[in-house]
C-alpha cells in the first residue's frame, strides 16, 4: 500500500496538475511572476467609456475632459468661465443668440451642437441637451434613451397640463427633477431632449 501511496505521489507531482483543475501549456516565469502590489485590484476595462464631455444636473454642468479633470459649473457661475471651458471642450460655439421675448426675460444661448447653455445677465442659469449631443447626466440618462428603460431606472412623469407636447419630468438621483420631451410613441418613444433650470420655452 506504501509503495502504491508513493508511486501516486510521483505521477501527480510530475504532471503539475491540481485536482479539479484541467493541464495547461508549460508558461514562462515571467508569465508567473507575481502582480506588483501597486496594480492589484486594479479595474480593467474591455470597452472604451462614452465621449461624455459634459455631465448634466438639476443644478448646473460639469465638464468632463478625457484626461479625467473636472470641473462643475452650477447656476449662477459666470458665463465667462462656463464658455471659456466649453469652447475648449466642444470647439467654437455654433451660435450665440438672445431671445427678449422669454417668459422668465430675456435670456442668451450658447449652443454647441446639440447642448445649448443659458445665460441671464452674464451667468448660466439652465441647459438644453438634444439626442447626439456628447452628455449624460448624473445619474446616467442621455438624449436617445428609450423612454421605456428611463421609466425602469427614475420615477417619470408625464405633465398632463402642459402645452408642450411629449413634456415630462422625473426625479434624478440627487432628488431634483429633470425635465425633457419624448418623440414617438408604445415602445418607440424615445427621449429627445433633457433640459434644467431656466430654459425659453413658449407654453
Amino acid at each position: 500500500m506504501r509503495t502504491l501511496t508513493a508511486m501516486a505521489l510521483v505521477l501527480l507531482a510530475g504532471c503539475g496538475t491540481q485536482p479539479g483543475k484541467a493541464p495547461s501549456a508549460p508558461v514562462s516565469t515571467a508569465a508567473t511572476a507575481p502582480v506588483p502590489s501597486e496594480t492589484a485590484g486594479r479595474e480593467i476595462r474591455t470597452t472604451p467609456r462614452p465621449a461624455n464631455k459634459a455631465v448634466l444636473d438639476a443644478q448646473g454642468v460639469i465638464f468632463d475632459s478625457p484626461a479625467g479633470k473636472t470641473r462643475e459649473f452650477v447656476f449662477g457661475s459666470l458665463r465667462t468661465e462656463v464658455d471659456g471651458l466649453a469652447e475648449r471642450m466642444f470647439g467654437h460655439p455654433d451660435e450665440r443668440s438672445r431671445n427678449d421675448e422669454c417668459g422668465a426675460g430675456p435670456i442668451e444661448f450658447s449652443r454647441y451642437g446639440p447642448l445649448t447653455l443659458n445665460f441671464q445677465d452674464g451667468k448660466l442659469v439652465g441647459w438644453l441637451a438634444h439626442e447626439g449631443a456628447q452628455v449624460v447626466t448624473s445619474d446616467g440618462i442621455r438624449p436617445g434613451t428609450k423612454l421605456r428603460d428611463l421609466r425602469v431606472a427614475r420615477s417619470v412623469r408625464m405633465i398632463p397640463d402642459s402645452t408642450l407636447e411629449g413634456e415630462f419630468d422625473y426625479l434624478a438621483a440627487d432628488g431634483h427633477p429633470i425635465g425633457g420631451f419624448v418623440k414617438g410613441q408604445g415602445r418607440d418613444a424615445t427621449v429627445d431632449s433633457l433640459y434644467a433650470g431656466v430654459n425659453c420655452f413658449f407654453r
